[in-house]
């Protein structure tokens, strides 16, 4: 017996060695494939919680019972070759009802980049319409970023292979690259228009705002009020005890409208935190006779802080509103917008309308974002065409000086 346990023993040695003159012959093929294999591994764990949630889950599993015992799901080779052709056949198909569409009410070509982790620069094509989305290429433009030239013709093959008589709108980012892409498209095909990521445009807007001295000051009172309590156990239980167990959202460095977003959730709490740090509770824990749970304190009761807040929250609440509407997946939003920005200018007079000093920096901002960069004919059009606006008589009179810019449009 003992003989038998050596002898596969020394089997096991010979086999590993025999595996590690294989990986020796070939490291690279051997640690990419290790390396594919812990992704493909990470992978199918994603998929086990996402699946769960999938909306073909349960019609799968009920015409799998259908079949009955015995069922043999298809093998790798299968998926990744008959029936992977035959869905690639099917998308195409799909993309020529989506031509036809395009053909009776037009469309939008969005333009999408990122970087992958390899820093490359990739850019997506995407074809918006009533039927939907649809995705038509990605392209590994790290070459030619930073070349106008090159960066049109891509555009522009997109638009002949979409049809130029179907685009109506073509969407980039904003910067100076894209711009001149604009006026050149907008240029050889004169039915179709460029504007900017109304998204992006909007929370420019914010990081502008955020910018302005007194609202720059306000942001970083908020933030090191939320760090102490965050960073502290009781004073983090007293605050939830107080706001009946819900949350403050924290302003971060870098995300510009969640600091806004923050700073409204921070002002609704404004008389719990405040009774919060005159209570017995507090005041009677060991917490407030340190140094910086004083300046924390000083800081709660100070009530040209939350003016600000007050101020700030007012003038930006209607912006807010409008990244909303810019950036929702229900409702295209062309011909909500320059109603939107509309309304943002209007409050922000009607509620400071005896201190003028204090708005000006925000319509300012408003005016060089909006007039100078992202507003269109386009825009103008889409509120003329709007029946929510257009059969509003008094709603309508304000806006009579937009025809021409509907003319344009024809």
């Amino acid at each position: 017996m003992q003989k038998v346990i050596i002898l596969v023993m020394k089997l096991k040695e010979n086999l590993m060695k025999l595996n590690v003159m294989r990986c020796d012959n070939n490291k690279n093929q051997g640690f990419q494939h290790l390396a594919l294999e812990n992704e493909n591994n990470s992978r199918d764990y994603n998929l086990f919680f996402s699946i769960n949630s999938n909306t073909w889950r349960s019609t799968m599993i009920d015409a799998i019972a259908n079949i009955g015992a015995g069922y043999k799901g298809t093998n790798y080779g299968r998926v990744r070759g008959y029936l992977l052709s035959k869905l690639v056949e099917d998308v195409k198909k799909m993309i020529e009802d989506y031509h036809e569409i395009w053909k009776q009410t037009g469309c939008t070509i969005m333009v999408d980049g990122w970087i992958d982790r390899c820093r490359h620069t990739l850019i997506n094509f995407l074809v918006y319409s009533p039927k939907g989305t649809a995705f038509l290429k990605s392209v590994d433009a790290s070459h030619v970023l930073k070349i106008a030239d090159a960066l049109f013709k891509l555009l522009r093959d997109v638009v002949l292979f979409v049809g130029p008589e179907n685009v109506v709108h073509v969407v980039t980012n904003n910067v100076s690259n894209y711009v001149a892409i604009g006026r050149l498209l907008e240029s050889e095909f004169h039915r179709l228009y460029w504007s900017p990521y109304a998204v992006h445009c909007v929370n420019l807007m914010f990081q502008d705002i955020g910018k302005l001295e007194e609202v720059s000051e306000t942001m970083s009172q908020a933030s090191m009020i939320m760090k102490y309590i965050y960073n502290h156990c009781h004073p983090l239980h007293l605050m939830r005890k107080f706001i009946d167990r819900r949350e403050i959202l924290r302003p971060a460095p870098t995300q510009f409208v969640t600091n806004f977003i923050a700073l409204q959730s921070i002002l609704a709490q404004k008389d719990a935190m405040r009774a919060m740090v005159t209570s017995r509770e507090w005041t009677s824990s060991a917490y407030s006779k340190e140094a910086k749970a004083k300046n924390f304190v000083d800081q709660v009761l100070d009530s040209k802080f939350w003016n600000q807040c007050t101020d700030i929250v007012k003038l930006t609440q209607q912006l807010v509103r409008v990244l909303h509407i810019v950036n929702s997946e229900n409702r295209a939003a062309i011909g909500f917008l320059y109603q939107a920005i509309y309304k943002v200018r209007e409050e922000m007079v009607k509620r400071f309308q005896k201190i003028k000093t204090v708005v000006d920096p925000y319509l300012k901002i408003l005016a060089t974002r909006w007039d100078l960069e992202l507003r269109k004919d386009l825009h103008t059009a889409g509120y003329w065409l709007n029946p929510a606006f257009r059969f509003n008589a008094g709603e309508f009179e304000k806006h009579k000086q937009t025809i021409s810019s509907l003319l344009r449009c024809h």
